[in-house]
């Protein structure tokens, strides 16, 4: 999507809407059948195994046609499983969002789920992981909180550099607080949505928290000071321009509940900026003497289940072991690993006593990792700088940002952060990045901003999206597993064998039991309701009537209206 789409005045410059499907699976999606009516671009293919497709469906603007009437339809195969699914593009009119996309997978036992298409040419994405044997995992809703301990038993032998979770950029900024008194704004300076508790549900494990002393100037500076998380375009400036957002004791609450409710995760914490700022800002920074220091620590201390006393190096050490022994931690809660950026605590406090291991608390440099921010404008060259990094050579944990970075002019004047990341950026994912992913080829940590959001402003929890979550779990359960040196045992996903010979035949059985693989099969609308237990012929955005002009897959054009054959008898729109 170009940028320029998001200006009202070029609202209506086109009808098109690309819809994403992503195949994480070890079965090709087929397509057998499409029809369509009313739309001036219709292109579909087959999705095969481990890659991604953007579909067209571009709804026509010719002078006389009634849009309310324009709907296509796609039908998939899912390989030789018995297992369908169905994509129609369709209209809801009048409605601020007028284009829909259903995602009905009821063919496969996992429900349906309307969609507001956000903007022009912006696309709607479903991701599909799992396989017929191990069960399915779709992007129409969330899944359990806990999800790296539920394929436990698929990465728990994998250092990091070998697991791939979602992160989130600026995590403490879901909101704009009033702690630091700058020109900033909303706009150019919140980062993400949901607080610290949301963003983990979303699926997101690695966090990027900048944590600031916010020193009041009056009546007493400096020892007048709380602890916030800010975003703040220089920290060592004598004025920087930013904001603060969440209270950062309000941020280890957040993780405790999430820990609370989810055991067996790994979370990893990254701290910057550990400095202070006057709630004015004038006068340069208050660096941290040990009295600041020592209060931050004791905050640090308060999150549960931390890992401490881990070599930095060797086969044990933070960056070579595995995954599955950080889940085990604390009695099987989990771990959350906490590492500080200390250079400006240096200044006044011994490198000796920068970090405390035995409290879990550790170095950036203790764990081998590097960050790929393309510190792009552009979305194009942002998938572009992300997609050459991690397809070079490399040996550390890759914290890819997925992010824009634009000049304080484009954010502060024409479009929000918000505006660029849940528009072109990170849609641009699913559709740019995922095809050029590999069992070689791969980030560990996709850092984003305002994860989980689909749609500008709605942060509710049934408006939100599981694409980053689903795709997660994907690519390790999936991508990663077709790599013999990351996962040197057979994959979960591909069917069980009778014998233990080269031509044993495969044998059929049930889905295994896993809280991944949900048995949901109902449908949840555009505006949020859901509805459990529907009946089993309600089908959502489905036509009863396929038009004069309706054209299908192999040619075939109507002269004359006729009863959908596929038409069940119900279908509903809300």
């Amino acid at each position: 999507m170009r940028w320029m789409l998001m200006e009202p005045e070029y609202a209506a410059t086109t009808g098109r809407t690309y819809i994403t499907i992503v195949n994480l699976t070890p079965h090709p999606f087929v397509l057998t059948s499409t029809h369509q009516y009313q739309m001036s671009d219709w292109d579909w293919d087959t999705v095969p195994p481990g890659k991604s497709r953007q579909n067209v469906a571009e709804h026509t603007g010719k002078v006389g046609a009634n849009p309310i009437d324009t709907n296509g339809e796609a039908y998939y195969r899912i390989g030789d499983t018995g297992k369908t699914f169905v994509v129609r593009a369709t209209t809801h009119i009048p409605d601020t969002y007028p284009r829909r996309v259903v995602f009905d997978l009821s063919g496969m036992g996992k429900g349906q789920r309307e969609y507001k298409v956000p903007e022009q040419e912006v696309p709607v994405t479903l991701v599909i992981t799992g396989s017929d044997e191990y069960g399915f995992v779709t992007s129409l809703s969330h899944g359990p909180g806990n999800w790296m301990n539920s394929i436990k038993d698929v990465i728990q032998d994998r250092p990091l550099r070998h697991v791939v979770m979602p992160g989130t950029h600026d995590s403490g900024m879901s909101k704009i607080s009033g702690a630091i008194l700058t020109g900033a704004t909303s706009g150019n300076t919140q980062t993400q949505g949901l607080n610290m508790y949301n963003q983990l549900r979303t699926g997101a494990r690695w966090f990027d928290l900048r944590v600031q002393t916010v020193h009041q100037v009056a009546p007493s500076c400096c020892d007048n000071y709380e602890f916030w998380t800010t975003h703040i375009n220089d920290e060592t400036a004598d004025a920087p321009i930013g904001r603060s957002g969440e209270k950062f004791d309000d941020v280890v609450d957040n993780i405790n509940q999430f820990t609370a409710e989810n055991p067996g995760e790994v979370i990893i914490l990254q701290f910057r900026y550990l400095i202070g700022i006057r709630n004015v800002p004038s006068m340069g920074p208050e660096y941290w003497k040990t009295k600041q220091k020592d209060e931050f620590f004791d905050k640090l201390r308060r999150i549960n289940n931390r890992c401490g006393n881990i070599p930095t190096s060797g086969a044990n050490g933070l960056g070579d072991r595995g995954v599955g022994s950080f889940m085990s931690s604390n009695g099987n809660k989990g771990c959350v690993l906490i590492f500080l950026d200390t250079r400006h605590l240096e200044q006044n406090i011994a490198a000796a006593d920068r970090v405390a291991r035995a409290d879990g608390i550790y170095h950036k440099n203790d764990l081998p990792w590097s960050d790929g921010w393309p510190n792009k404008e552009d979305t194009k060259d942002v998938a572009e700088s992300n997609i050459n990094r991690w397809q070079a050579e490399r040996t550390n944990v890759l914290v890819s940002q997925w992010l824009s970075t634009p000049n304080f002019m484009t954010s502060t004047f024409v479009y929000s952060l918000q505006s660029i990341a849940v528009l072109p950026t990170n849609p641009t994912l699913y559709w740019r990045g995922v095809p050029e992913m590999s069992p070689t080829a791969f980030p560990n940590v996709i850092m984003v901003d305002y994860v989980g959001q689909i749609l500008m402003n709605e942060r509710a929890w049934d408006e939100l999206g599981a694409e980053l979550y689903t795709l997660a779990v994907g690519l390790n359960l999936y991508m990663l597993s077709e790599n013999c040196d990351i996962s040197p045992k057979r994959s979960v996903l591909l069917p069980k064998r009778s014998g233990s010979g080269s031509g044993s035949a495969r044998i059929a059985a049930a889905p295994q039991a896993n809280p991944l693989v949900s048995s949901w099969n109902g449908i949840i609308f555009a505006n949020g309701t859901t509805v459990n237990n529907p009946p089993p012929a309600l089908r959502l955005g489905q036509p009863a009537i396929l038009r004069g002009g309706t054209v299908f897959s192999n040619g075939t054009v109507l002269t004359k209206d006729i009863p959908n054959p596929e038409y069940k008898g119900a279908s509903a729109r809300v």
